[in-house]
């Protein structure tokens, strides 16, 4: 199926659609479409590809509203302080880098653009992610539409079903659910929204002439740039589209390009003055990107074309999806593996033939798509430079697109159109001349977007999303270590079945004892399976992993104060007070961890220190029986019966009816020496034991 030569101005104010091939290709393959075309007004049949597109991403998304916030929307929406101001903080979003406003690590990264959206959104929708993820579906659902009309501007000398097509199944492919599911990675989302706004002006510009789609290109082109600094790569895509799908001069084609190079230089200005001029960004880590850990550059490049045949596997076959392909999901491989052999002869081969078509200028649909695949997925290789994570399922959000554009392609050239003979017309004949190719496109589209919308329930929050992803990826000890904290949520103290919580330990610790196997280092793993061995009441083997896990990670309070606790149980109250007064110095504030370091001191017979502690409990939960008996407990021992009586009565307060605290106060007034006070206190908590 070649496409036929563009004039000029192939798209200049069309008024008609042909249902079928373009009269070149009839005539080539001997009038194989319909026979007599039908001829249909362009703005409605093009109207209704469009919105057919746009709703079926609508509605592909329609479950994620109910979603809640996910892995790093905390980080941008939910924890951030910027975001948190609402409108107000825009101004100071624009001058920070990407996650300024959670942590203080420059990150080396700039996207305004998704964090103006996402402060905007806190603005009339504070603390709502059903807010950000309607967002995120109408953005999805207008770039569908965006992309069937840019597409058909773009492939006017076609069939109209090929820029159908290519739409529809790039609007189902299940690789998007992150980009659209997780509100954070809008800014994926916003990217390609911009870029197919600027394709768009471009092709309108080269169409026309005129000076202003040119300027709206650039400026949708700057956006897109403020999305996300990977669309550094489309500027070589723009002339591309020129001379595949114009018949433009490569001196001319320069020139039209010039005003997005000054827009990328205009965005490195303003990068580096926000970034700052001597700073490369963060310095990433194995946690960060797994490839820092290989063994030497060979075997980086190996495991990193490894993971490009995964990217080639997750676009054929979308199944299993995970959030994470972290540390070591992927292993270390080098160069006599085939999983690296393979996908870098399938790259070079594929783009030694997109070059060869480029230069005897055979402008064909599986030329472009190749190129742009390889310069869209190019930026978060990890092949030329090393990025902030190893890989990620959104990262073949736009890449899909160039892949979509081939298999496409390729279908309409293995299944050519049938039925010449026939005579009647219509987009339905249309539709059965290439019946093969509607057929299996319809397949496609409904198992896609089954896994989509199953996709999309495991993003309803952390919890169901960290366990259905450990079975996706159980070589990531980040995955393992999630999953079992996850798991761990789910445990009850106090329900009645004990087996079954049991249960639950057990897995627990399975997946932290996994993740560590991983990565023996994964301090967090460590100081969960300390808290898991604790609540299993195993002291003795969650204080030896929490020591571990602050040897790895000596900042970390939450580590002292769960080996504080660990240390109470022991009766090792001197070990409990170092590590809990620790965590305190580390300005970890909470009254569980003054409560154990009171019980410690109490322990001791350190009344006074005891008392202070409780009191600071108290200050920070004022309305806990447990710390208001246990202080008046002190106060007892002490003998301030006075002070003892006081709280535990504020106690009786608090939890009305509690037997122990009625005997604790009738046990106290005999010690006072009111004996009928403590007769009446005695008789009320045996009242309530007999009921």
């Amino acid at each position: 199926m070649r496409k036929e030569k563009t004039t000029k101005k192939p798209y200049k104010n069309p008024d008609k659609v042909v249902v079928g091939l373009a009269a070149s290709e009839l005539r080539k393959e001997s009038q194989a479409a319909s026979g007599i075309q039908k001829i249909i007004p362009a703005a409605r049949l093009e109207f209704i590809f469009a919105l057919i597109i746009a709703l079926s991403g609508f509605f592909l998304y329609l479950n994620t509203i109910f979603n809640e916030y996910a892995v790093d929307d905390l980080a941008v929406i939910r924890e951030n302080r910027f975001t948190k101001q609402g409108i107000a903080g825009i101004p100071v979003l624009l001058r920070t880098f990407y996650w300024e406003g959670y942590w203080n690590n420059n990150s080396g990264i700039y996207r305004p653009l998704s964090m103006v959206t996402f402060a905007i959104e806190w603005e009339f929708f504070p603390d709502n992610p059903h807010a950000g993820h309607l967002t995120n579906i109408l953005l999805y659902t207008l770039t569908g539409f965006l992309l069937f009309k840019v597409l058909r501007r773009l492939m006017s000398g076609y069939d109209i079903l090929l820029p159908f097509f290519i739409s529809l199944l790039f609007i189902a492919h299940p690789v998007h659910t992150e980009a659209v599911a997780n509100i954070k990675s809008r800014d994926e989302i916003l990217c390609l929204l911009f870029f197919l706004l600027a394709m768009d002006n471009l092709l309108r510009f080269s169409d026309s002439g005129k000076k202003w789609w040119l300027l709206m290109a650039v400026m949708s082109y700057f956006l897109c740039l403020l999305a996300k600094e990977s669309a550094v790569s489309f500027l070589l895509i723009f002339p591309l589209l020129l001379l595949f799908f114009r018949d433009i001069r490569p001196k001319k084609i320069f020139v039209q390009i010039l005003p997005f190079i000054a827009a990328v230089a205009v965005y490195f200005i303003i990068r580096i003055i926000i970034l700052g001029i001597h700073t490369a960004g963060k310095e990433y880590t194995y946690l960060d990107n797994a490839l820092v850990a290989a063994p030497d550059l060979m075997s980086r490049l190996a495991t990193a074309f490894v993971m490009l045949g995964k990217y080639l596997k997750l676009l054929v076959f979308p199944h299993p999806l995970s959030y994470d392909y972290s540390f070591l999901e992927v292993p270390f491989v080098d160069w006599t593996s085939y999983r690296a052999i393979v996908p870098l002869l399938i790259y070079i081969s594929a783009f030694t033939f997109a070059v060869r078509s480029l230069l005897a200028r055979d402008k064909n649909i599986f030329a472009f798509g190749i190129l742009f695949y390889l310069l869209s997925i190019a930026v978060v290789a990890n092949v030329f430079l090393l990025i902030g994570c190893t890989m990620a399922d959104r990262f073949l959000y736009i890449p899909s697109l160039g892949f979509c554009m081939i298999m496409v392609y390729a279908l309409f050239r293995i299944f050519p159109a049938k039925n010449s003979h026939q005579k009647k017309s219509g987009i339905g004949q249309s539709l059965l001349n290439y019946r093969w190719v509607s057929l299996i496109t319809l397949a496609i589209f409904v198992s896609w977007s089954i896994k989509t919308v199953a996709r999309n329930r495991d993003w309803k929050n952390n919890i169901t999303l960290f366990i259905s992803d450990a079975a996706a990826s159980p070589g990531s000890a980040r995955v393992r270590t999630n999953s079992g904290s996850a798991i761990l949520k789910s445990y009850d103290k106090d329900d009645p079945d004990k087996e079954k919580q049991a249960g639950i330990l057990n897995k627990a610790i399975g997946e932290f004892e996994a993740a560590i196997k991983i990565d023996p280092d994964d301090k967090m793993a460590y100081l969960d399976l300390g808290s898991a061995s604790y609540m299993k009441m195993e002291y003795p083997r969650a204080i030896e992993n929490l020591r571990t896990a602050i040897r790895l990670n000596p900042g970390d309070p939450k580590a002292y104060s769960a080996l504080g606790n660990s240390y109470y149980r022991m009766h090792d109250f001197d070990n409990a007070i170092l590590n809990l007064t620790k965590c305190i110095d580390l300005n970890f504030s909470s009254s569980e961890t003054y409560n154990f370091l009171g019980g410690s001191y109490f322990g001791k017979g350190d009344y006074p220190n005891a008392v202070k502690a409780y009191l600071k409990a108290i200050d920070l939960e004022p309305k806990n029986t447990e710390l208001c008996t246990n202080l008046g407990s002190v106060y007892g021992s002490m003998g301030d019966y006075l002070k003892a009586i006081e709280y535990f009565r504020r106690a009786n307060t608090l939890s009305p009816g509690n037997s122990q605290i009625l005997g604790l106060i009738s046990m106290t007034f005999q010690n006072l020496g009111n004996h009928d006070s403590a007769e009446f206190y005695h008789i009320m908590a045996a009242k309530i034991q007999q009921k």
